[in-house]
């Protein structure tokens, strides 16, 4: 062992250092050396010091320093701080080492504002004696800082960016000034009175750091610092407690003396004031409450209690009492003359109070409570006998273990129900009962407490980041951390990084036998740090953290080094590999980035980032083909970012990336992505997936068609055996036959194009081959009550647990249910389709949906909405580059103008179209079908006849009657404008006909009516 001071080597069992004399701390259990703490840093400086020693003789100066820096330090050390050190005539002390206190940064405030007073004090006498004086200026900053184990050695307690904005904050300040931080601000509470001073550019900060000047600092007073002003939610049963209590006391069973217990934070106080405000027409009340420190007497709380009593008017036979408590209790809080002579006549006055009704003495914060009050609280309890009195203290846990009260009764305060702390999140943001946007993180992160609750939705709406530590929170709960023993706190530190639950197992491996771990579990649970949660096992109890934010702020408090070496052992426990590579990978990234932060940049820490990247990379693979999107780019780009330039690893990841962006609309970003992949040299297989996607994405850019990369990547996804590669080549092969009409032979390509996404469960190439097969039902020769019955068997067979597949086949599905005249049904199934892809996050839905929503629209007669819903879907498609789906919805929008009479707008929705070459089939047979109707509206007849023919003659190259029918029905509209009645009418029943074989039941019906209008 070495000594803490100054490093040598220490003899055996040696107390003391042989070499620098300090002493030596014992072995025990290893806690962390040192750690991460919220903490205020102040620093004090005097202004014109080099004057001053021009003024005062030497010795003089030095006996003037001394006297200014004992004053300082008793400031400090009065309001618990530690002082630091002294450099040249600054003072640094630091609030919240050794121990963080919840309220370090009002105490450096008080301290900063006694240090101006202590030397104003100083001044007046150095004036009189010497005719000079001393001027300061302060900084105060709050923040995290690295902080050692041993408190002795002053010199070097803490360091981090938070101690050198504290001294620019200083350097800034001007003569007899405070300028203070914001976090200090946010930190100290809202009664703290400042004035901003606007941001500041420090130096050795890009940032500019909005400081404010400390002008006061106001009472602490609960009904100050927390919202009263919202509306009470729950505690019904603790409301009932409390009037059970007052019942029997006024019953006439004698005083009673009730604990109100609880964690802070949830909500003792505001129950007590509650509870005071309901029964004050039925008691008399008094509260007073303990300070954690100051300069008020001992029995201060209760003799603030008892004022609040005695606003009634005077007590007969209990004048005497008064006079003896007037000399000492309700002058300065001490118990003068005697604790027996006060407790006497307290028991004669409160006597005296409850012979005219009930009485209510409440005590809060009683954990901050001296041994003395606490005796005199016993003695009331036991000695008031039948008075109608109730005692209530309200306290956290831990006075429960160090020195119980002797109460009658308990209350124990839990966090709110999830439903109760929804409620209070919208009652906290001023919004209507209905609300329901509190994030269910959030929710979690504060655990049904109502102070952490408040704190994270004002840290959202103050900073906009949701997700930050409240440094008041973070201050509560550090606090309780710091008093764990190094067992405890190792324990604390190692769930933090497994997670919110965690078992003693996993503990125990990664402690690696060097603590006792696994018994400090009932202990923390003990402290309500943990809880119990499910039982894994008969052996393996599963516990987890009493709410998020107590992992959170634990994690924080451990040292970055301290989180690489747990982070990359964590990586390794089996529950953890048994969660998957995204878990494992996961905390290979923290360790990597743990160790760079800390500038370790060796061999180890190379090894952690491409084992990091790899695993990574794989989990984003994973959740790609299971069609978790969102995280699949989490996971993958987080591969990226750990990738070297050049490194063949990152080509893969960097092609898939690309393919998860364009799919949730960041075309741009994928694009680019796939792009890098074409120029760089790779595996043919990865050039083979860039060059398709992006022919899909852009067919019209230098990847070709999709058919033709298709074609072309086929044999090299065959040749390595890449099943994923096959399936989407031979779909975008069966796309190109149902762009042409040829539904047999789509079908075919699309059953093996199942088949390999089946074979290697490929989410999204299996939803997108049955989604087309469901096309091709609808659309292909397969007659409509037989095309819905295997649609409905497909979706039976791959649809259960695959929300992907349920949308791509869901919307053929809702065709199918329309065309039998379902349409109730077909709205149901379409409905299911946008959940699930909303959920899923895919972008395209937004184009595709609207389509088949419209195309419902039609088959119930419902032109105009149809038409609303294809304008929408065309915004999305121009915003997403999905040019191919924007020729077809300005089809579908043409004709529906047609029908409509709007032949001017169908005109000019076809122009751009007409001027395109190289179309599908079924395409041509709907734009000639559509012009023809056009042109015999203009009277050219000839042209007319020529394109209503050539739809016709090109609809018999595809095997749809859907296609066929409708050519028939356009040619049977252009010859009757063109006055064919003949013609026309054989038109109409050559597409009556498809419609029928299909079992298109609106089409039939379309045919009527057209024969009806002749």
């Amino acid at each position: 062992m070495d000594c803490p001071a100054c490093r040598c080597e220490l003899p055996p069992d040696a107390r003391f250092c042989p070499s620098c004399g300090s002493p030596c701390t014992p072995p025990g259990p290893a806690g962390p050396a040192e750690g991460r703490k919220l903490v205020t840093v102040l620093f004090c400086d005097l202004v014109g010091s080099t004057a001053l020693s021009g003024a005062l003789d030497p010795e003089t100066l030095r006996s003037v320093t001394l006297r200014y820096f004992e004053l300082m330090r008793r400031q400090i050390e009065a309001h618990g701080g530690t002082l630091e050190k002294f450099i040249g005539d600054a003072v640094m002390a630091v609030f919240g080492v050794p121990t963080v206190r919840e309220d370090d940064a009002r105490r450096a405030l008080a301290a900063a504002l006694g240090m101006l007073d202590a030397l104003s004090g100083l001044n007046t006498e150095l004036a009189a004696t010497l005719g000079v004086r001393l001027d300061v200026r302060i900084g105060v900053n709050t923040g995290q800082v690295v902080a050692g184990s041993d408190a002795s050695a002053r010199q070097a307690l803490v360091a981090g960016e938070t101690v050198n904005i504290a001294a620019r904050l200083e350097q800034n300040a001007g003569p007899g000034q405070i300028l203070i931080g914001p976090d200090t601000l946010r930190a100290a509470g809202p009664t703290v009175r400042t004035e901003s001073v606007g941001p500041l550019l420090l130096k050795g900060k890009a940032d500019a750091v909005t400081a404010h000047r400390l002008l006061g600092l106001g009472a602490d007073d609960p009904e100050l610092l927390r919202r009263f002003d919202v509306r009470f939610v729950g505690r019904h049963a603790e409301l009932a407690e409390l009037d059970a209590a007052l019942a029997r006391t006024a019953d006439g069973r004698g005083a009673q003396c009730l604990l109100v217990h609880g964690e802070a934070g949830q909500g003792k106080t505001r129950l007590l004031r509650e509870w005071l405000e309901r029964t004050a027409p039925l008691a008399a009340y008094g509260t007073g409450r303990c300070r954690p420190y100051g300069g008020q007497g001992s029995l201060q709380p209760l003799a603030d209690a008892l004022r609040g009593l005695l606003g009634e008017a005077l007590l007969e036979g209990a004048a005497e009492a008064l006079a003896v408590l007037s000399t000492g209790l309700l002058r300065d809080g001490t118990p003068n003359p005697s604790v027996a002579e006060t407790c006497a006549a307290l028991i004669r006055v409160l006597t005296a109070l409850a012979g005219r009704r009930p009485v209510v003495l409440a005590i809060d914060d009683c954990h901050w409570a001296g041994p003395l009050l606490l005796d005199v609280l016993d003695r009331l309890a036991a000695e008031l006998g039948p008075a109608s009195v109730l005692l209530i203290c309200l306290t956290r846990p831990e006075l429960l273990e160090s020195r119980p009260l002797a109460a009658t009764g308990a209350i124990g305060l839990s966090g709110l129900s999830e439903q109760e702390a929804r409620l209070l999140a919208a009652e906290l943001v001023d919004v209507n009962a209905h609300w329901d946007g509190a994030p269910a993180g959030l929710l979690e992160r504060a655990g049904g407490n109502p102070l952490h609750l408040e704190q994270l939705l004002a840290v959202g709406s103050e900073t906009e980041s949701p997700g930050e530590l409240p440094p008041t929170v973070q201050a509560l709960l550090g606090a309780r951390i710091d008093t764990l023993e190094p067992a405890e706190r190792l324990a604390l530190d190692l769930a933090s990084v497994v997670g919110r639950e965690f078992t003693a197992e996993e503990l125990a491996e990664l402690a690696q036998g060097r603590d006792p771990v696994r018994s400090a579990l009932p202990a923390l649970s003990h402290r309500r740090l943990i809880e119990p949660a499910r039982p894994a096992g008969p052996a393996r109890p599963v516990f987890r953290f009493t709410s998020g934010l107590v992992q959170e702020v634990a994690y924080e408090c451990m040292s970055k080094r301290a989180r690489a070496e747990v982070h990359q052992r964590a990586a390794g426990l089996p529950s953890v590999r048994a969660a998957g590579d995204g878990a494992v990978g996961t905390h290979l990234e923290q360790a990597h980035r743990y160790r760079s932060d800390l500038g370790l940049l060796d061999g180890d820490t190379e090894t952690l980032r491409g084992s990091a990247a790899r695993t990574l990379a794989r989990a984003g693979a994973q959740a790609m083909a299971g069609s978790d999107l969102s995280r699949a780019e989490d996971l993958l780009a987080r591969a990226m970012a750990l990738g070297r330039p050049g490194e063949p690893a990152g080509i893969p990841t960097a092609r898939r990336l690309g393919e998860v962006r364009i799919a949730l609309g960041r075309t741009v970003q994928g694009r680019s992505l796939l792009t890098d992949v074409l120029s760089a040299p790779a595996d043919p297989v990865d050039h083979a997936h860039a060059r398709l996607a992006l022919a899909v994405l852009d067919p019209l850019a230098g990847a070709g068609r999709p058919v033709e990369a298709a074609r072309a990547a086929l044999p090299v996804f065959e040749a390595a055996n890449d099943q994923l590669g096959q399936a989407r080549a031979r779909l975008r092969l069966a796309q190109h036959h149902q762009a042409h009409g040829r539904h047999g032979a789509a079908d075919a390509l699309l059953t093996r194009a199942l088949s390999h996404a089946a074979s290697v469960d490929g989410e999204v190439e299996r939803a997108a081959a049955l989604g087309a097969i469901g096309i091709s039902l609808w659309r292909g020769p397969t007659p409509v009550p037989a095309a819905a019955v295997r649609c409905q068997a497909l979706l039976a067979e791959h649809g259960r647990g695959r929300r992907t597949v349920r949308v791509t086949l869901n919307c053929p599905m809702a065709v199918l249910l329309a065309l039998q005249d379902e349409p109730a049904a077909a709205r149901e199934h379409l409905a299911e389709a946008g959940r699930l892809a909303r959920e899923l996050g895919y972008a395209e839905a937004e184009v595709f949906l609207p389509v088949f929503a419209a195309l419902i629209e039609v088959l119930t007669d419902r032109q105009n909405a149809a038409l609303e819903l294809l304008a929408g879907a065309a915004d999305a498609a121009r915003r997403l580059g999905a040019g191919a789906l924007l020729d077809t919805i300005t089809l579908d929008s043409a004709r529906l103008l047609l029908d409509t009479g709007q032949w001017a707008a169908a005109e000019n929705a076809l122009r751009p179209l007409a001027a395109k070459s190289g179309r599908p089939h079924a395409e041509s047979v709907d734009l000639d079908g559509l012009r023809g109707r056009l042109a015999a509206a203009q009277g050219q007849a000839e042209r007319a006849v020529r394109l209503a023919g050539c739809a016709v003659a090109e609809a018999t190259l595809t095997d749809s009657p859907v296609v066929r029918a409708q050519a028939a029905l356009d040619q049977a509209h252009t010859l009757r404008l063109l006055g064919r009645g003949g013609p026309a009418a054989e038109a109409a029943a050559a597409a009556r006909a498809w419609f029928a074989a299909k079992g298109h039941q609106p089409g039939v019906r379309w045919v009527a009516a057209f024969n009806e209008e002749n």
